[in-house]
């Protein structure tokens, strides 16, 4: 049977997000086709992603960025964890190759480790990365610490140029410095628009507006009683079990798929993210987005967004104290844009099947 073997980052969900849609493409197109999985991502949250039956191997293979929250890097950690896994680049070389040499893919696919790129090519096994980032454009955002990684950064940029390609899905960090740049289009699941089963179950009257609020891992229940109250404006959100507001609802998971939240919404609020941002695209969503300032990928998804719909950015702060009326009710005027396809998928899959001979 011919077997994939994918490597995904669990600095966190967005890089499962992102290259799910490509490996249920490519399980589709490759007849047969065996999928292990290695990443610390909790299992039950790729099995919302991924359509196709995989094997997972729970080990890391890189550090990613260390975070206080969903929007700040905490970047001397950060800087520590590179060097002591620098410090250990052989015996982590080690492990990587001895699992490729057991399994024998015929494919090594990786959003976004560097290392096993190496440990593959090391075996004579195609290797190629797929990400709309990587993690030394990231790092180098922040010179001071870049300063202090030289040596580090140099490793990182000669594990990834060892790959076949770098699939780019779009958007993505522009990687001048990686000389096999294979850039695809979007790629994204798209949801379906449940609002009329939304509306019955919330008991919303005609004409009322849904916001969804995203903000992966900012705690919002104690900041609720600061936001406004909007006339005919309901605000969905998923960490909040301490409301009391007859205009703020909670979703779970068990009732709706996020996706199709997302996709029933009038306006949602979020943070910069690959995932997040082309999933609102695909449905020309407005979007009330909360800075990331220290994030090198931030103005790249953010250009992009805007010129697909109507977005503003805002810091973290005004949306914390509740001072967003201004701009909720500008972005609900703007309504919905033009939908943005996930050309991607099927560019990447065909980029993809030829490791397998089809």
């Amino acid at each position: 049977m011919p077997l994939l073997h994918v490597v995904i980052s669990a600095h966190g969900y967005g890089h499962l997000s992102q290259i799910a849609p490509v490996i249920n493409g490519l399980h589709g197109a490759v007849a047969g086709l065996d999928v292990t999985v290695q990443t610390e991502i909790p299992r039950a949250l790729i099995e919302k992603r991924l359509d196709c039956p995989f094997r997972q191997l729970a080990r890391t293979a890189d550090i990613g960025m260390l975070m206080d929250g969903p929007t700040v890097i905490r970047w001397e950690e950060s800087l520590r964890a590179y060097q002591s896994f620098h410090r250990d680049w052989d015996s982590h070389m080690e492990a990587q190759t001895a699992i490729f040499s057991a399994n024998r893919p015929d494919l090594v696919l990786t959003d976004i480790p560097c290392l096993p790129l190496v440990a593959a090519k090391s075996l004579g096994i195609p290797a190629v990365a797929y990400s709309s980032l990587n993690w030394v454009d990231i790092i180098e955002v922040n010179e001071r610490i870049a300063d202090r990684m030289r040596p580090e950064l140099a490793a990182m940029r000669d594990a990834y140029r060892q790959a076949d390609c770098f699939i780019q899905p779009e958007p993505s960090m522009p990687m001048p410095w990686l000389e096999r740049r294979c850039p695809v289009g979007p790629v994204m699941l798209v949801g379906e628009n449940i609002r009329p089963r939304i509306d019955a179950d919330l008991g919303l009257a005609p004409g009322d507006r849904l916001v969804l609020v995203s903000l992966g891992g900012i705690p919002l229940a104690d900041r609720l009683e600061c936001w406004p109250a909007l006339p005919g404006v309901h605000w969905m959100i998923a960490d909040s079990a301490a409301r009391e507001r007859d205009d703020v609802h909670l979703w779970h998971e068990a009732q709706y798929r996020f996706i199709d939240v997302l996709a029933s919404a009038d306006l949602v609020i979020t943070k910069p993210g690959y995932g997040m941002f082309t999933e609102i695209a695909a449905v020309g969503l407005p979007a009330l987005n909360i800075a990331r300032p220290d994030w090198g990928e931030s103005a790249v998804l953010e250009q992009w967004l805007g010129a697909r719909t109507a977005l503003r950015t805002i810091p973290l702060q005004q949306l914390l104290e509740g001072d967003i009326a201004a701009e909720v009710a500008g972005l609900l005027a703007a309504g919905r844009s033009a939908p943005t396809p996930p050309t991607g998928i099927a560019e990447a899959v065909a980029l993809l099947q030829r490791y397998f001979g089809t």
